[in-house]
């Protein structure tokens, strides 16, 4: 072993960053959309469906079943979104009609 002699290190070239691909809950055929009107009284929400809180100005979605989309309304509600801050929030039901349904055993 020789002190002193550098090990040449070859330089990769520099690429460019790629292009994100879209994620698939922002693509036009993604099957599980919120739908109909915004749910403005929380009663509404029955358990076990499936609804979605966004914020439309920084595109956040929560999701999750009526009693945990309760939970996290209530609880978000007072400060905003939480990625910017915005308190008009939305509440929809999210369409599952196009989920595979679940297999006997």
């Amino acid at each position: 072993m020789a002190f002193g002699k550098k090990k040449k290190v070859e330089q990769q070239p520099f690429e460019q960053p790629k292009e994100k691909p879209t994620p698939a809950f922002l693509r036009e055929d993604y099957p599980y959309k919120a739908i109909g009107d915004r749910i403005t009284d929380m009663s509404q929400v029955k358990d076990g469906e499936i609804y979605e809180i966004k914020c439309h100005k920084c595109e956040m979605s929560i999701r999750s079943q009526g009693q945990n989309i309760r939970d996290t309304y209530e609880r978000i509600k007072d400060k905003g979104c939480l990625g910017c801050g915005n308190k008009d929030l939305v509440v929809k039901k999210v369409d599952m009609s196009k989920a595979p349904k679940n297999l006997e055993n």
